[in-house]
């Protein structure tokens, strides 16, 4: 026996299990307190026309009206199997009732029948009564808590059917205000469907007369208009021509286009975000290693912020002027592979950008090496989704502005230099830092890559990839980096930011079956009450979140269009 009951299961959950008790070898079926309409019933009444296992079938206390009876009733003629049929506390009627009995008079299996407090009348119960006098099959029958008289419950007793048991047949009950209302809506309703259909019918019949006439005109206008359509079709040969020669020009300004968002103006995108990159005057200073060693107290562990893959990170105050920082002091093993990309490091700090963590000093002595950058008090996305320390959730607008504050920080990565594209290979929440404003900063470039004259197409082989599983993408594990590589970590990002998920395959999939399925709110983290505005900002980053993740490395999009989508 499958159990559904007390859910909020509504007509599409309905119709979805109707499509499995087509195929399903269930022996019974309860749905019952759900939300289950007319639709609803309808479908599973057409699932069991071919269903040849199913026995019980319990669907009281939904919503299931005459309509709905009448479907039920109509897979009754030809059900063989079901002995158990539960419609108690529903919304049937006397024309429900009726169609009932109608089934009743050919239905050799069921035995059971619960129709307690539904809406039915003397009439549903007449009709009733007549199948009885013919159905000898039917064992139990509950109709207590209807709508009868004397007239109809004597009508049932009289039938002369011995098998059938009435359940409490004299416990009935008045009708509600409210379900006056619908009987009285369902009477008004089939009047004046009935006047609409004889209105029909008589507007009909005008309209075939005229249609005859006019159908003998529309045949002389119809060879009047072949000639027409034969010179048209010639004039639309010639603009085929003309519209091949316009899709040829299309096509290559939209080459151009594609070329011209991927490597934006740096400038312009810095000043949309309230900042601008600049070049930093002269090279990035140095500072005695006493200093930052005072500073944390000789790197003492009350100091510590965290530990990464190339060092650990502590944070200090500098004097003059007074300034809070970060430092990290790299590991022995990440001094080691420092030299391999130092340049392009060197090459980046250059550059001011709001949204890429600031270095503002180093400091090498006697084989240390740390590096300070710009303190950031808000910590890392992957912490404010944790909720680390208590802290609030982020807010939806908050995780909206750190999605495009990383897209826009990236998209200078590549494009800060003209003569080669820089790979981050790290991209990562934890190495997404947020300022005191929870403005969003990317960091952590020690596996940075650089790549001269690499396009769209083009790609770097490395022979040990290095980085953070989950948010590598496939060509990445098989050792080939492209310009798309750190848009798919960014894809993982925005799961993270939808649900607070930790990253990984299983969020990539759930997020597919989620958008299959319509259901993207339900994989939302359970700390947002979004707005319905905000419901559909959700399901729109989701959908961009999936285009990142596609394993074709061709089909991502640029960090530059990600920019372009996400401020809108």
């Amino acid at each position: 026996m499958d159990s559904l009951s007390g859910n909020q299961i509504g007509n599409v959950g309905a119709q979805v299990m109707a499509e499995v008790l087509k195929v399903n070898t269930l022996t019974e079926l309860n749905l019952r307190q759900n939300q289950i309409g007319n639709a609803g019933a309808t479908a599973i009444a057409e699932a069991l026309k071919v269903n040849t296992r199913l026995t019980g079938l319990d669907l009281w206390e939904n919503q299931i009206g005459d309509d709905g009876a009448l479907a039920i009733a109509e897979a009754f003629k030809v059900n063989t199997t079901l002995t158990t049929l539960s419609l108690h506390q529903n919304q049937i009627g006397d024309a429900g009732a009726q169609a009932i009995a109608e089934a009743l008079k050919v239905n050799k299996t069921l035995k059971e029948l619960f129709l307690w407090r539904n809406q039915i009348g003397d009439a549903g119960a007449q009709a009733i009564a007549e199948a009885l006098k013919v159905n000898k099959t039917l064992k139990t029958l509950f109709l207590n808590e209807n709508f009868l008289t004397n007239t109809g419950i004597n009508a049932l007793r009289q039938t002369g059917n011995t098998t059938c048991n009435f359940k409490d047949l004299d416990q009935q009950r008045v009708p509600s205000s409210a379900e006056l209302a619908q009987i009285a809506a369902r009477a008004a309703a089939n009047v004046a469907e009935i006047q609409q259909l004889r209105a029909k019918l008589a507007t009909e019949d005008q309209e075939l007369a005229t249609n005859k006439q006019e159908l003998a005109t529309k045949d002389q206008a119809l060879a009047a208009r072949d000639q027409e359509l034969a010179a048209k079709d010639q004039q639309l040969a010639i603009k085929d021509q003309e519209l091949a020669a316009k899709n040829q020009e299309l096509a290559t300004k939209d080459r151009e286009l594609k070329l011209a968002l991927d490597r934006i103006d740096v400038l312009e995108r810095n000043q949309g975000a309230g900042g601008s990159a600049s070049n930093f005057d002269g090279p990035i200073p140095q500072v005695p290693l006493a200093t930052l060693a005072s500073a944390t107290n000789n790197f003492a562990a009350d100091s510590l912020l965290g530990e990464g893959a190339f060092g650990r990170v502590y944070s200090a105050s500098l004097p003059a002027p007074p300034v809070a920082v970060a430092i990290k002091k790299l590991s022995a093993a990440s001094i080691q592979q420092y030299a391999a990309f130092q340049a392009e490091l060197k090459s980046l700090s250059k550059f001011r950008h709001p949204n890429i963590i600031v270095m503002l000093s180093y400091a090498e002595a006697q084989g240390e090496y740390c590096l300070v950058y710009e303190f950031m008090p808000n910590g890392s996305v992957r912490d404010r989704l944790s909720c680390k320390n208590d802290t609030p959730p982020l807010t939806w607008s908050q995780r909206h502005r750190i999605a495009a504050d990383v897209a826009r920080g990236m998209h200078y990565v590549q494009t800060a230099f003209p003569d080669h594209v820089l790979f981050h290979l790290d991209l990562k929440t934890d190495n997404v830092l947020l300022d005191a404003h929870f403005n969003a900063k990317v960091s952590d470039f020690g596996l940075v890559r650089a790549a001269e004259h690499l396009d769209d197409k083009s790609y770097l082989r490395t022979k040990v990839p290095q980085g953070t599983v989950p948010y590598m993408c496939p060509e990445f594990l098989e050792g080939r980096m492209t310009i798309k590589t750190d848009v798919y970590a960014f894809g993982m990002i925005l799961l993270e930011l939808v649900t607070a998920a930790k990253p990984g395959n299983r969020l990539k999939l759930d997020a597919r079956k989620a958008v299959k399925t319509q259901n993207v709110i339900g994989m939302l983290d359970s700390a947002l009450k979004p707005t319905d505005a905000e419901r559909q900002s959700v399901s729109s980053i989701v959908t961009l979140a999936l285009e990142c993740l596609d394993e074709d490395a061709d089909e991502r999009p640029s960090f530059g269009r990600l920019i372009a989508t996400l401020d809108l």
